[in-house]
């Protein structure tokens, strides 16, 4: 059997990883082919970081190789991921409350960002859900850096959760509750797991912050500071002359431990709050930030917890060109490359994909471009010998259709005047029919209305607010600033109040500017209103509230005046009501 092979690229702020892996039969990853290129990560060149990608990932391509369809790890400081509970739903409506979910847990317009989720855990009562997204620039700038350098980006998925992946497969034996933190360059994933379950949190420290110190204290260059940074903490090298900067090393050091610890006990009293597991039994420790010598014992000491290094490579076969190539020593920084490749050892595949829509259409059109042009190389041969064939039989017919032609002149002349006669009778049989609309539309206001009215006291404690419509922008028949039909009220007129409660309404008149002959395209109303939930005045309102504000819909779907219903939107900002507003789309058998 062949090996199935994947090639993955981890981009993080300061380095580029990239390993070309293959899994035997038995399910063990090989790592075939690896390069770690680092660069300079200092903040003040933040807006260069993309060039900086696609440079040295343009490097790796040229020295080592490779290209080719690639998976790649989106950095903690592009990507969010969030982590929230909802009450267990039917599959066919958890697409709708996860979307609900995610524009108000997402802190940017959904349109913006590219954005997918992963159901973490499902008892049947409540869903654990994970959400993730990256803003779609900052995504299309990743990709087309990775895409210049010769790798064909088919899968993008948060660092976090190729953390997971990674440890997973190392690990597989660690059943219990137990954290593992990978400090980068510029943000820490602190991931916490137990049982199949697991939470993320990202926060913004990582060696950079050892390095900025160092270079405010001693007035020397970011790249400078980097250098001493790792000569110093590291522990490779001997002491170092001058007590000034071993010193200024060695408070940078301490303070960035001490941050991080406190970073480390504020997020396991998060974790405690958002979940019932038990405390965890161990820290492992990787990425470039925790190479950090006294670190592991420092953070052991504050979190009376045993500390490890996170070996990345644990149950990794290497081939001799990755030994070769630094791999062994790297492994602190190739936690989240691991990852990348422990789908093809048949485990822990998650489904988020953070990969741009136009690029994953480009992607589907590249895989198909070789069957295409297969296709079309043998359709042109077997048609070349019929080509020849009716090419002969089309001479002669052509012939004898010219001399028919000459016949038919006159006729032509007879044929055109009953063209125009007939686009008279289409044209007065289109007014008459759009007349008769007009005629049927005057009283199917009434019955619309009446069923409105009818369906809203079914649910009880609901009221309209708003009730407009929409014509296309292209209709001829309305004019442009006599296109909407409002629902406002007027000296004998009540706003509509909570249907088939107490409180009796007199019905709404409706102001109308002016009903047109209707339309040849499609009409629309925009319905907004209120439900409320007596059941909980004082707080967000219940799954109950959303099951009754679903029944008012689909009882609107099943009216004899509706096509369907589109744009449904729910709002629960405000405590005890459920703001609710959609778009039916009239039946053209039923004109309005």
């Amino acid at each position: 059997m062949r090996p199935r092979r994947a090639l993955a690229i981890d981009t993080g702020a300061s380095h580029v990883a990239c390993g070309a892996f293959a899994v035997d039969a038995s399910g063990k990853l090989r790592l075939e082919r690896f390069s770690l290129e680092p660069f300079d990560s200092d903040p003040a060149q933040e807006t260069r970081w993309t060039a900086q990608i696609a440079q040295v990932a343009a490097a790796i391509s040229a020295r080592e190789g490779l290209s080719g369809a690639a998976e790649l790890a989106v950095p903690g400081h592009l990507a969010l991921t969030k982590f929230i509970q909802t009450p267990a739903i039917h599959r066919s409506k958890r697409g709708r409350i996860i979307q609900f979910e995610a524009s108000q847990n997402i802190p940017h317009p959904l349109a913006d960002v590219v954005w997918d989720y992963l159901v973490v855990a499902d008892d049947g009562k409540d869903l654990e859900i994970m959400l993730a997204a990256a803003k779609t620039d900052s995504m299309d700038a990743l990709c087309v850096a990775a895409e210049a350098a010769g790798f064909s980006i088919e899968r993008a998925i948060p660092a976090a959760l190729a953390l997971y992946d990674g440890f997973r497969y190392n690990y597989p034996e660690i059943t219990g509750a137990v954290l593992v933190a990978n400090v980068g360059a510029r943000s820490t994933h602190l991931l916490f797991m137990d049982a199949g379950r697991f939470l993320v949190r990202t926060f913004a420290l990582g060696g950079n912050a050892v390095t900025q110190a160092l270079a405010e204290e001693l007035q020397i260059p970011f790249a400078r500071a980097e250098d001493l940074k790792k000569q110093v903490l590291a522990g490779t090298s001997g002491p170092i002359s001058d007590a000034r900067l071993s010193n200024a090393a060695e408070r940078a050091s301490q303070n960035f431990c001490a941050r991080l610890q406190m970073e480390i006990s504020r997020s396991l009293v998060n974790f405690g709050r958002q979940s019932t597991a038990e405390q965890p039994s161990g820290l492992f420790l990787a990425g470039g930030g925790s190479q950090i010598e006294a670190l592991p014992a420092l953070l052991s000491a504050k979190l009376n917890l045993p500390v490890a290094r996170y070996d990345s490579l644990r149950r990794v076969e290497l081939s001799p060109e990755a030994a070769m190539a630094g791999a062994k020593s790297a492994a602190p920084m190739l936690a989240d490359l691991v990852g990348l490749a422990a789908q093809l050892a048949g485990r822990n595949q998650s489904s988020i994909n953070l990969l741009p829509p136009a690029l994953g259409k480009a992607l589907n059109v590249r895989r198909r471009q070789p069957v295409l042009i297969a296709a079309t190389a043998l359709l042109a041969a077997s048609i070349l010998p019929p080509i020849w064939h009716y090419d002969r039989l089309a001479t002669t017919a052509q012939t004898k259709a010219n001399e028919i032609d000459r016949q038919l002149v006159p006729l032509r002349a007879v044929e055109r005047g009953n063209a125009d006669r007939l686009q008279q009778i289409e044209r007065a049989t289109q007014e008459i029919a759009a007349l008769q609309r007009a005629l049927e539309a005057k009283s199917n206001w009434i019955g619309f209305l009446a069923e409105l009215q009818s369906r809203l006291g079914k649910v009880e404690d609901v009221w309209l607010e708003k009730l407009a419509v929409i014509r296309d922008s292209s209709d001829e028949f309305a004019p442009a600033n006599h296109r909407a039909l409002r629902l406002e009220p007027t000296p004998e007129t009540v706003e509509p109040k909570d249907h088939g409660s107490r409180q009796k309404n007199r019905p709404a008149r409706s102001t109308v500017n002016r009903i047109a002959t209707p339309p040849s395209h499609p009409l629309r109303l925009l319905l907004s209103g209120r439900l409320l939930d007596k059941n909980n005045p004082i707080s967000n309102v219940s799954s109950d509230s959303y099951e009754r504000a679903n029944r008012l819909l689909a009882s609107f779907a099943g009216s004899r005046f509706v096509a369907a219903v589109e744009n449904e939107r729910f709002d629960n900002s405000q405590p005890g009501i459920l703001h609710f507003d959609f778009t039916l789309l009239i039946s053209p058998q039923q004109p309005l």
